[in-house]
């Protein structure tokens, strides 16, 4: 009886360690078939005053590149304390947050960052500064038909009276 006990404990020993081998196999095997999506590119602030700002600024990129995304985040935050008029690294600084999931940061961020750069087509066409809006998008007034210009024209006039 003893021989068939410890048997069975090998046998499901075996089939523990299987197992183990199989789920180790597989959560590796995901990371290989998904890997982590692609961080938007960083921007460098080589025109932000002071140059503290820019050396925050690159110093930031190199963590934010390699995803050590909270080492990048106080790195982007001294830029922006130093140069707060500095577009990129507000910029830098919301795509930081973003991807750390601080949504409402990132937003003010991103905002202040196509306030401080209106002509900056990578901070205004940034898919992660779509869900705030379309800034730029063009606010022409609608064009009125020619009887909402004219009311009385084309037959739409007033019949007061019934005639």
């Amino acid at each position: 009886m003893k021989v068939l006990s410890k048997a069975a404990t090998i046998a499901s020993m075996r089939a523990a360690c299987a197992f183990a081998t199989l789920l180790t196999v597989a959560m590796s095997g995901c990371s290989l078939v998904n890997p982590p999506s692609p961080l938007r590119p960083p921007l460098p602030a080589n025109g932000c005053q002071p140059a503290s700002v820019v050396k925050y600024n690159q110093a930031g990129i190199g963590y934010y590149k390699v995803r050590q995304l909270e080492a990048a985040k106080a790195e982007f935050l001294m830029a922006v304390a130093e140069g707060p008029k500095c577009a990129e690294a507000h910029y830098n600084l919301g795509n930081t947050l973003w991807y750390l999931g601080e949504k409402e940061e990132a937003r003010t961020h991103l905002l202040k960052a196509a306030d401080l750069a209106p002509g900056n087509a990578v901070i205004w066409d940034s898919p992660v500064l779509r869900p705030y809006g379309e800034p730029q998008k063009d606010t022409k007034k609608k064009k009125e038909t020619a009887s909402e210009q004219a009311p009385g024209a084309f037959g739409n006039r007033g019949r007061l009276g019934g005639y």
